[in-house]
């Protein structure tokens, strides 16, 4: 019986393995889709090895953007699959 416990941990090794890659990956994504977006969207001057200000204030309130999208969905998504383990109101419909 010692050997399917066994089996069992190591099934939830790999399994757990397999989870810190993907989010690694999707965290990878994210974060260069973010940069593109936020780059090509808020950099229009090429003069210069520093941003403007405005170029600065643009991306910062673009990553904030992008980043705060990101906290609601997760927690939405934290919600939908176990509505139990959150206590806050805020979502519930």
């Amino acid at each position: 019986m010692a050997a399917a416990g066994d089996e069992e941990l190591q099934d939830q090794a790999r399994m757990e393995a397999i989870t810190d890659r993907l989010q690694t990956r999707d965290a990878m994504r994210l974060y260069n889709w973010v940069s593109q977006r936020c780059f090509s969207d808020c950099v229009v001057t090429f003069y210069r090895r520093a941003l403007g200000k405005r170029e600065e204030e643009c991306v910062r309130s673009c990553v904030r953007k992008y980043l705060l999208l990101s906290a609601a969905s997760a927690g939405r998504f934290a919600h939908l699959a176990d509505p139990s383990a959150s206590s806050s109101s805020a979502f519930d419909d």
